[in-house]
């Protein structure tokens, strides 16, 4: 989908709900769910002293979550407007182009997705280490193989840019990269800068500087807002393949909107007859697109389950590898409660090899699976299962600390791999939905308050499609998947 259809279809579904909105607005009514020890334990998730933490809030701007890619060489890929690829950039051809991405209110696979339609190639010939998240701002370095200069300097949306191009060989590969560098606001109640709630910040903080933290699986992995994944991938790996289908349909996750909930009953009312079924969503291609594609192959081939999660198989592989690392949380963290030194690795259980899948037999067991059924993943070769292990914690570099009226404002680098909200989690407990009353909802220039420049040009270039959290956009935001 190009991002103009992209914002039509968006544009569409605001106009629908904001409708509904006007005349039900209990439907649409928000909450704010603070990511504690009781609510993080369903994913495995267990932090020593967590019930004593200070709430904090992410995100409220995109600015006040800025990630930048850093390289194998050590090269950080900055934000800053500086260098920005424009008609007159000579460039020198190659058979692949470099350049810096910079965006905000798009994930890097809309923003290659729309790339892909602008220059009418193929996916492969545009290469990217990581994928960065939507509801940010963010800067990654992507190649170009075998399209020319003239091409890449027409490609312009209000929701990324180019900058930093060079012309070399070789592309750049997922995994490609170091790390990442993030320099984030947490948003705090005012009572966080008295004395016993500071100094216990200030004293976890230095623990996991000094210590590390329990590398997590943090609840992205799990599919905001509906945190479902891993039990979708539990019905695949059972070859329950019709469950999965109709719980990814009917599900109504306590985060989604009631509006959303109410349809998804209607989805099982009208589950089987697909046709029903698809007038039912068609309004939503965005919110729905998955749901969609999943009725479109049904329609052509009823009762092939297989099949239909076969035809979502970017989604299928994120649902078995959420129940893989749904396990890993919890043998790492029974594993931390146990008082012994963790082991510098813990497999995933994804392996046919049985030491990737042994660790876990209490927890298989619970499940019904164990030995692993891995026939039941026949029918999706796109999934990888394979021997792989991960190193049980990380320890962040800490780049820089600023108490502000907002609250904090923190600058640290981690490794490929790593979840910034896993160690925020040490620190704090993390705030999600409705931004709660006490927030201070000012707007800051993080990178000045730390002295490390300004991001203020490029946030003027985002300004047409920058909103905050606080804003009816919401609706709509609320409902991804």
């Amino acid at each position: 989908m190009s991002e103009a259809d992209r914002q039509t279809n968006k544009n569409q579904e605001h106009e629908i709900l904001a409708q509904v909105a006007l005349e039900h607005p209990d439907l649409f009514e928000r909450r704010s769910y603070t990511e504690d020890d009781a609510l993080l334990q369903e994913f495995g998730i267990a932090i020593p002293g967590k019930q004593a933490f200070s709430p904090g809030y992410l995100k409220l701007w995109p600015e006040d979550f800025i990630v930048e890619e850093i390289s194998p060489e050590s090269e950080v890929y900055t934000v800053t407007k500086e260098n920005v690829l424009s008609d007159d950039t000579e460039i020198e051809y190659a058979p692949t182009l470099f350049a810096t991405l910079v965006k905000c209110g798009i994930s890097t696979i809309e923003a290659i997705d729309d790339m892909v339609a602008q220059l009418d190639c193929d996916r492969t010939a545009i290469g990217y280490a990581g994928i960065k998240d939507r509801d940010a701002l963010t800067a990654q370095r992507i190649s170009f193989r075998k399209i020319s200069p003239q091409k890449i300097k027409k490609l312009s949306s209000p929701y990324f840019f180019l900058k930093d191009i060079s012309a070399s060989k070789g592309t750049i590969a997922t995994a490609g990269l170091k790390g990442n560098r993030f320099t984030l606001l947490i948003r705090t109640p005012q009572n966080f800068f008295q004395k016993e709630r500071f100094d216990a910040f200030v004293t976890a903080l230095t623990h996991v500087r000094n210590t590390g933290f329990a590398n997590f699986f943090y609840l992205q992995r799990f599919g905001t807002p509906r945190l479902r994944n891993y039990v979708w991938g539990l019905f695949i790996l059972r070859g329950e393949y019709k469950e999965a289908v109709f719980d990814v349909f009917t599900y109504e996750a306590p985060r989604e909107l009631t509006y959303f909930k109410i349809l998804r009953s209607e989805c099982g009312k009208r589950f089987g007859d697909w046709t029903a079924l698809e007038e039912l969503i068609a309004s939503f291609p965005i919110i729905f697109r998955h749901e969609l594609k999943l009725v479109h192959y049904l329609k052509d081939h009823p009762d092939d389950f297989a099949g239909a999660l076969a035809a979502i198989s970017d989604q299928t592989v994120l649902w078995v590898y959420a129940l893989a690392s749904r396990y890993f949380n919890e043998r790492l963290s029974a594993l931390a409660a146990s008082g012994t030194p963790l082991p510098a690795t813990l497999p995933l259980m994804l392996g046919f090899n049985k030491k990737s899948w042994a660790p876990y037999e209490a927890e298989l067991k619970r499940d019904g699976i164990f030995p692993p059924p891995f026939e039941n993943l026949k029918p999706f070769p796109f999934l990888q299962i394979r021997d792989r292990s991960l190193p049980t914690s990380d320890r962040p570099t800490v780049l820089g600390v600023q108490a502000c009226e907002q609250g904090l404002v923190l600058s640290f680098e981690l490794g490929k791999g790593q979840y910034a909200t896993t160690f925020l989690s040490h620190l704090c407990n993390l705030v999600s939905g409705k931004p709660p009353e006490y927030l201070n909802a000012e707007r800051i220039d993080t990178k000045k308050t730390l002295s490390e420049g300004s991001i203020l040009e490029t946030l003027a270039y985002f300004a047409p499609i920058i909103h905050s959290k606080l804003e009816t956009e919401s609706a709509l935001g609320d409902s991804k998947e």
